[in-house]
């Protein structure tokens, strides 16, 4: 889980040379999300509205500076949907992809063709495509392998053990980070 998470990671701060976000806010979104110590405290929610300078027009942040939270938001729902229907492919023995997931799917995808075509440079736009791939390829090998019931070869060489109690605890750790950056993510804080 830490690997894909990793990878999560990986493009969110490859991205983030795209956008135009805070240090103190991409610091912030990585406290959130990390994965055995995460947390967002109204603290925190503060001091990453605070670098936000129209909290009115949270719709336009989102699509501009704040484009790399939204990506990373959705980049969390986008695991937890494939972990979801990993679930459903392993107890029934066949690949299944929920309608959830193949529509955060096409959202990522329609993310990353128009990010990528705003890249000048040709290695760095050939590197934030071949890692979406890269992501989708082991997607699709995730789903299969848990319908198969046997463990995951990534493109990147590292093996995962599935079994439904792992991809269980990996749902619930991704559920946890999703609530806490949906929280952060919100203008008002809810206790």
């Amino acid at each position: 889980m830490k690997k894909l998470l990793v990878s999560l990671i990986i493009f969110i701060s490859f991205t983030s040379q795209l956008m135009a976000m805070t240090q103190n806010q991409m610091f912030i979104i990585q406290q959130t999300l990390n994965v055995d110590q995460g947390k967002v405290t109204k603290q925190m929610h503060m001091d990453f509205w605070k670098d936000v300078p129209n909290k009115d027009d949270v719709a336009k942040f989102m699509e501009t500076t704040g484009l790399m939270a939204k990506i990373t938001r959705d980049g969390m729902q986008y695991q937890m949907e494939l972990w979801k229907s990993a679930l459903i492919s392993y107890q029934n023995k066949q690949v299944f992809k929920s309608d959830d997931y193949l529509k955060i799917r096409e959202v990522m995808n329609d993310f990353i063709n128009r990010v990528s075509k705003n890249i000048p440079d040709a290695n760095e736009r050939a590197q934030v495509v071949n890692q979406m791939e890269t992501s989708m390829i082991n997607s699709d090998n995730l789903l299969k392998s848990a319908a198969a019931r046997t463990a995951m070869q990534s493109v990147q060489g590292p093996v995962i053990d599935l079994s439904e109690e792992r991809i269980s605890f990996v749902i619930s750790n991704i559920e946890k980070s999703f609530v806490r950056i949906d929280k952060l993510l919100k203008v008002e804080w809810i206790d």
